[in-house]
């Protein structure tokens, strides 16, 4: 009795030159993936400081908590921001003491109530600060807004970079994996008519070259992972040296999420190969 496992892996053994360089050519494919999506997704973690560092803070004058509370929600409903952040004159005094390492607690606290404003990326600076200055409330602002006018407008072009970037990444990837894994279907052109002729069910042949794709896959995607580690461990040390913490080393669940996307990808692609491909060959057989 025919068993999917062993035909696979004797279509692999009949087949050793065209598989171990598919494998090498596969390999490639996803070390460069990897490199790919590490790179994007250092753009991205760089992308969310950036947009951390795009706030305002406002010193308001001394109020009572029902004030504070009424001012908060006209802030948080005030267009271009997209979230704020209250700290009290107190907690502020504390951090003053802890940075001069000096004790301040029988001097009147001089320091004010404030808010940090976080602008969204399609605010209007200047509208904005405008309208904060108009509030009775406050009683001084600090706004870079050439900076943060620059930095919005370089938010945005990261936006297109990580967009367009992901997208070229996709179909790069879909591309060549997809060409590599139907060269070793279309070799197996005459063993489908063969084992069509036998009897051999097709949902049998689908699942045997399904496997061989899928084994091949998984080979290709741990080498190229492999291959990957030590890459980046060398870049990242090299640009480490040259600025330290510069680059943030991805913990270990970030990089099994990165092989895990680039394993499932391939499976993804093989099983639409497996079925496209097998398909036209069966019913090409079958007439």
């Amino acid at each position: 009795m025919l068993n999917p496992i062993s035909e696979m892996f004797r279509n692999v053994n009949k087949e050793k030159g065209m598989f171990f360089s598919s494998l090498i050519s596969l390999m490639v494919v996803f070390t460069l993936l990897d490199v790919l999506l590490i790179f994007f997704y250092n753009l991205n973690d760089f992308k969310a400081k950036l947009d951390v560092s795009n706030q305002v803070i406002i010193y308001v004058k001394t109020m009572a908590e029902p004030e504070l509370q009424d001012f908060q929600v006209k802030l948080n409903s005030t267009k271009g921001i997209k979230a704020i952040k209250f700290e009290p004159k107190e907690r502020a005094l504390e951090k003053l003491q802890s940075e001069l390492g000096v004790e301040l607690t029988d001097q009147e606290n001089p320091l004010s109530d404030s808010f940090y404003l976080y602008v969204s990326k399609n605010a209007n600076v200047e509208e904005l600060k405008n309208t904060i200055k108009s509030y009775p409330e406050v009683q001084e602002l600090d706004m870079r807004t050439t900076a943060i006018q620059n930095s919005l407008k370089f938010d945005k072009s990261l936006d297109n970079i990580l967009l367009f970037g992901l997208a070229g990444i996709g179909i790069f990837a879909v591309i060549l994996i997809f060409n590599l894994t139907s060269v070793g279907i279309k070799a197996r052109k005459k063993d489908v008519g063969t084992l069509t002729h036998i009897g051999v069910s097709n949902n049998f042949i689908r699942l045997t070259y399904f496997l061989e794709g899928a084994f091949l896959i998984g080979l290709a995607s741990m080498g190229g992972f492999l291959i990957f580690r030590k890459v980046y461990g060398f870049i990242l040390q090299g640009i480490n040296l040259l600025n330290s913490g510069a680059v943030p080393r991805a913990s270990r669940g970030e990089l099994i999420a990165l092989f895990l996307i680039s394993f499932v990808l391939g499976i993804f692609i093989t099983a639409v190969v497996n079925f496209s491909s097998t398909r036209r060959y069966l019913k090409f057989y079958k007439r």
